[in-house]
């Protein structure tokens, strides 16, 4: 059998040792572990966690908090699109018994019969001859000059200060 093999991930044959560098310390000093050292960075860790928690939880109520306003505000605005659309309906049909309510003899018979008005006699009614056109009469003539400008500038700023 022919097998290939890479010997430079072949960790079986690996002879090779390297020195392990040790402190300069002499067999006499004892090396002491604060253990308040460990637990203050145990709290410390604990504490950023609740802080990071405390945040996530913060923006997940405010992002649902403002899905709850959207959601009431799309309620309000359909009620009142319901309102809106319910008086243009009303406004509708008063405007078709308006329009009903609007016949001549009606209207003749209520002002006779209720409001006591009568119909005007001949000698009541005057008439207008309407076939003259609209003419425009010229009064006064508009000629520029500057000197009557000027003096009319001057008179008007005395009749200020008199």
């Amino acid at each position: 059998m022919n097998t290939r093999t890479n010997l430079a991930y072949d960790h079986t044959n690996a002879a090779v040792s390297y020195p392990i560098e040790r402190p300069h310390t002499s067999p006499n000093v004892r090396i002491k572990v604060s253990k308040k050292k460990e637990q203050t960075k145990a709290k410390r860790a604990n504490a950023t966690g609740l802080v990071k928690l405390a945040l996530v939880v913060a923006c997940a109520f405010v992002i649902l908090l403002r899905g709850v306003m959207i959601t009431d505000k799309c309620c309000s605005v359909e009620k009142k699109q319901a309102e809106l659309n319910a008086l243009v309906a009303s406004n509708e049909k008063l405007q078709v018994d308006i329009d009903r309510s609007l016949d001549l003899d009606k209207v003749e018979t209520i002002a006779r019969d209720e409001l006591g008005m009568r119909r005007a006699e001949k000698h009541q009614t005057i008439y207008l001859d309407m076939s003259q056109s609209d003419y425009v009469e010229k009064v006064a003539k508009n000629e520029f000059s500057p000197l009557l400008r000027v003096g009319e500038f001057f008179s008007g700023l005395m009749s200020y200060f008199a």
